[in-house]
């Protein structure tokens, strides 16, 4: 693949699929294993990733039966990667790997397209950067705002929208959900240990439809020994 130290191929939890990731890049932790598994995927799913990195939500939801993905990132490295894993897996025929800004969606999204949106937006809107993965963390290139608009754009009517995020912007993505016609649905909060707070949240949202927020049992991580717990060993 490549003679550069910081390349190297992991495996995608659950699904066992090669993933190509650049250490000098962002890769994927368990925010995204556990995005991957959130979302309803329905018969046939067509699905987007919105910031997609390397692709291990993508894969995650193409694994659990989506039948199309569209995966759009602004970083040429990351897609590269992607494309490569891709390649790997065999699922050339099932991917659509876009070098995009999401600000610029409507260049090459199609409207009402999707029956699935997936994002695992930057957490940070301020404070020190990072030195490492620094737009996969931050609001460089787009904000959070931007990852609603796109996905409103795209995803169908009834279609839905779930993405993972920080605590202290939970009340943000509330209100950013209600601005563009998705309706939160599903809620979870995931914690490091039972007696820690949460230190993010995955949300499910439906594009035009009813009141109803179903909150879910929190995801705990880890035992008091340390070892995962039950629930995220089937992840794993």
């Amino acid at each position: 693949m490549c003679k550069e130290s910081s390349i190297r191929c992991d495996y995608i939890p659950g699904c066992g699929y090669k993933i190509w990731q650049d250490a000098k890049e962002f890769c994927f932790t368990t925010d995204a294993v556990f995005l991957g598994n959130f979302p309803h995927v329905v018969h046939k799913a067509k699905v987007l990733e919105l910031g997609c990195g390397t692709g291990a939500i993508s894969m995650l939801l193409e694994s659990r039966g989506a039948a199309e993905v569209t995966a759009v990132d602004v970083n040429p490295a990351a897609t590269r990667l992607l494309r490569q894993s891709v390649a790997d897996n065999n699922l050339e025929e099932k991917f659509h790997v876009i070098d995009g800004d999401i600000c610029r969606y409507k260049e090459f999204l199609t409207h009402e397209s999707m029956d699935l949106v997936a994002a695992n937006p930057p957490y940070r809107n301020s404070g020190n950067q990072r030195q490492i993965g620094t737009a996969a963390c931050h609001e460089v290139t787009a904000t959070l705002e931007d990852f609603f608009r796109a996905a409103a754009y795209a995803v169908k009517y009834r279609g839905r929208f779930a993405l993972v995020q920080l605590p202290e912007r939970f009340a943000e993505s509330m209100q950013l959900a209600f601005k563009y016609g998705l309706q939160p649905k599903r809620l979870q909060w995931v914690h490091s240990k039972l007696d820690k707070p949460a230190w993010i949240f995955l949300m499910e949202m439906q594009k035009g439809g009813s009141y109803g927020l179903d909150v879910l049992p929190p995801l705990i991580m880890y035992k008091e020994d340390g070892s995962y717990t039950e629930q995220v060993k089937k992840y794993y």
